[in-house]
């Protein structure tokens, strides 16, 4: 289940409206069972009691290229001020520049009680002659609430053994608290995350 989003973000007068659009379709990919996310990006069904996932933990939608920085922080300012997001947060891509060679932003709220991502990146680069369809399925993603921070990456060790998967990326902590790490079916061009959210920031 990803978002159609376009090539690039709509021009300043139409993000209100496409702001909106996306919402509307978080209200629905949220209600994704744990076990339909995985089985989605694995293709066959596995029993998620052996794996210690406890539930969705976010969705992740690609929202389009930006041009320039300020295209970006007029973004990142209308989604701050939407009365349908609270908890606001952002940072720049660590798997953009590494895997794509292109910089990016990620905005992190919640939408409805339920956490939503928020990703683009700059078009820029070999990055920028992709087709929009594949884009949005590298950036886009679901991710899955892991029971402690230690199973993170042995759990992502043992998805990644199965024929297609590939580890993509494992951070032991960020700048929110999490310790994730995000698989790549190569197949497909899907990605998937598992996260233990740990505690998060003090704030001062």
């Amino acid at each position: 289940m990803i978002y159609p989003a376009p090539a690039a973000l709509p021009p300043g007068e139409e993000q209100e409206a496409y702001l909106d659009s996306v919402l509307d379709w978080f209200d629905d990919a949220a209600r994704t069972t744990p076990d339909a996310a995985l089985t989605g990006f694995l293709g066959h069904p596995v029993d998620l009691r052996t794996l210690r996932i406890t539930g969705l933990h976010h969705v992740a939608v690609y929202v389009g290229d930006y041009d320039r920085e300020e295209d970006f922080d007029q973004w990142l300012a209308l989604v701050g001020k939407s009365p349908g997001t609270e908890d606001v947060r952002t940072g720049p891509s660590h798997i953009a520049p590494r895997e794509y060679g292109t910089p990016g932003h990620w905005i992190n709220c919640r939408a409805g009680g339920r956490e939503l991502e928020l990703f683009t990146c700059r078009s820029r680069g070999d990055w920028a002659g992709r087709p929009a369809e594949e884009k949005n399925a590298l950036m886009s993603h679901f991710g899955l609430a892991v029971d402690a921070p230690d199973h993170v990456r042995p759990l992502l060790d043992y998805l990644a053994s199965f024929d297609g998967v590939e580890l993509l990326a494992f951070a032991p902590g960020d700048e929110l608290g999490h310790t994730y790490g995000h698989l790549l079916r190569r197949d497909t061009g899907r990605v998937l995350e598992l996260v233990h959210p740990g505690a998060p920031p003090a704030r001062g």
